[in-house]
């Protein structure tokens, strides 16, 4: 049978409210309205403002995960000793609410995931099955208590074992730990995460936003960069749209109606970044970090996303020599090292035209704070206005 086990640094309250919730998190189900003592807890607000997940639905979707048994089974460790006699696997689960992929107490099916052992250290990388379960960690040691991570972490990622720096508390690091028990039990532990699994999509908020900071035009003009011209909502028109004639002829024909400015936008966002994402990260995100990404791939190109980049100049314009911190943001994710993301955007893809640009920074900035859930994170704010010498 699945169970939920916290150790106990593991502690929702940060989320949720300043005094104890009880002897258990998982003593009971909480209203989705429960009130907060503090009004300023960014993320709580704007959950329940989008109708996103809060604390409370993690614990809510953690008693209902224990309420209900595990039928499937978790499969043996492929580098494991056959004769261990003990083992511990884990199903990772989200707190989606709107019956997608992964509903609370449904399976997250192919996330990568890192094991543990506290005792000897060995380490186990993988993605979870069509169930949402990891594979089964095996052990000859009776009192081996085995973590788990979000993402193939490696040695220079670090394996912590308790969420003691906001570091960890935001790579979610641990997700979750547990004893192993004997092979005959088949010992699965529910881990769940306050991110949400696939499908993803841009949310409300941010297509306001990027209405706004591209200041839409229903007929093209140039472009400011150089190249073919702009339309709408800051698309650049193709060479095949020009041979096409699509913003010329048709249903497509200039000046474009607020409903085909909107529509070509969300193209953009899927082919920029909506259908890479979905392809390329394969680690639960935030809708504010889903929104972040998508917004560094609409101003970089689906490449942002993907390719090794440099960064060419530091957050403050200041020239960096060639190959300066070269990263590529799939793999940062891809390693559960969500708490990296912010010092990325702000000192890659800043540039126009190959220069530092205070508005491509500023631009950069907003993502970073919009990756970080901060205060101003969907608002452009002039910060730069030249290069700080």
């Amino acid at each position: 049978m699945a169970q939920n086990f916290w150790g106990p640094e593991i502690d929702f309250r940060r989320l949720m409210r300043d005094e104890p919730l009880g002897s258990s998190p998982q003593a009971g189900f909480l209203p989705r309205d429960t009130p907060l003592d503090h009004p300023t807890d960014r993320f709580t607000q704007w959950a329940r403002e989008n109708d996103a997940p809060t604390g409370v639905d993690a614990l809510n979707a953690n008693t209902a995960a224990q309420q209900t048994a595990s039928t499937a089974e978790a499969k043996p460790c492929a580098s494991c000793n056959p004769n261990d006699a003990y083992g511990l696997a884990f199903r990772i689960i989200d707190t989606k609410d709107d019956g997608t992929t992964c509903a609370p107490g449904g399976p997250c099916a192919g996330v990568y995931y890192t094991m543990r052992k506290e005792q000897t250290g060995e380490v186990l990388e993988g993605e979870t099955d069509e169930n949402g379960l990891t594979q089964m960690l095996t052990t000859s040691s009776a009192s081996e208590v085995i973590y788990l991570y979000l993402g193939k972490r490696n040695s220079d990622d670090g394996y912590p074992t308790s969420r003691d720096t906001s570091e960890n508390e935001i790579d979610e690091a641990p997700l979750i730990k547990g004893p192993v028990e004997p092979m005959a039990n088949k010992k699965i532990i529910d881990a769940v995460t306050l991110r949400q699994w696939k499908p993803w999509k841009a949310s409300a908020e941010y297509k306001k936003v990027l209405d706004e900071s591209e200041s839409p035009h229903p007929n093209q003009y140039p472009s400011p960069e150089g190249g073919n011209d702009t339309i709408g909502i800051g698309h650049k028109i193709t060479d095949a749209e020009i041979a096409s004639k699509r913003f010329t002829e048709g249903e497509w024909k200039q000046p474009l109606s607020n409903e085909k400015m909107q529509q070509l936008r969300d193209e953009d966002i899927a082919k920029n970044g909506g259908n890479e994402i979905e392809k390329r990260v394969f680690v639960p995100l935030h809708y504010y970090e889903v929104d972040a990404i998508l917004d560094l791939s609409f101003n970089g190109g689906p490449g942002a996303l993907t390719s090794d980049a440099s960064s060419i100049y530091d957050e403050n314009g200041n020239k960096n020599p060639p190959k300066t911190d070269v990263q590529n943001l799939a793999k940062i994710l891809n390693a559960g090292r969500y708490s990296l993301v912010p010092h990325y955007m702000k000192n890659h893809y800043n540039t126009s035209n190959k220069k530092w640009s205070a508005g491509v920074q500023n631009r950069r900035d907003m993502g970073a704070r919009m990756f970080g859930n901060e205060e101003n994170g969907y608002k452009f704010l002039a910060t730069h206005s030249s290069r700080k010498k």
